[in-house]
């Protein structure tokens, strides 16, 4: 698990990264971000936009920020290199006891990992092996046995037609 968590929390804590049509790093997260907290910095677009629904439940009492990672291949699954990393103000994302969060990719084969910052501190809080803290998932909420999960259990594909990705958020 602990190799599952280490790049994770490296990418979402790095420098901005630069990896396909957005960008954006929770530490850089003040730079540009909204007055809500939510950030994402636009470079020019590859291909034509395909509209995503990440719809996290779980999180119906709590506040903050979720991070989330997106990656379009094995060979960066879980590393430094995402296609987006965004942070989001959760009381602007909430739809009743479910949190939703639109994301535009261009048509392709992605995979996701998502984490809620439960103290708010830009940070994966991890133990002293490494296992996380607070709540992280994936996509189609792929788990690994004896490691983390592969990308081909979290990779799924997004076309031209509106697509919904449903997240169990579970307190660990």
């Amino acid at each position: 698990m602990s190799r599952f968590l280490r790049p994770l929390l490296a990418a979402l804590v790095a420098g901005p990264l630069v990896a396909g049509p957005l960008v954006a790093s929770a530490a850089g997260a003040a730079e540009g971000a909204d007055a809500a907290g939510n950030s994402a910095v636009e470079a020019p677009p590859v291909a034509a936009a395909a509209a995503l629904t990440v719809q996290v439940s779980g999180l119906s009492e709590v506040s903050g920020h979720l991070f989330l990672a997106f990656y379009d291949s094995a060979d960066t699954w879980l590393g430094e290199e995402t296609v987006l990393l965004r942070k989001v103000l959760i009381e602007d994302h909430r739809n009743g006891e479910l949190v939703e969060v639109p994301v535009d990719l261009p048509a392709g084969e992605y995979a996701m990992t998502v984490f809620y910052d439960e103290d708010d501190n830009g940070e994966l809080n991890t133990n002293f092996i490494g296992m996380p803290k607070e709540p992280v998932a994936l996509s189609n909420n792929a788990t690994g046995k004896f490691g983390p999960p592969k990308y081909e259990d979290a990779m799924f594909v997004l076309g031209a037609e509106p697509a919904l990705q449903a997240i169990s958020m579970e307190a660990l």
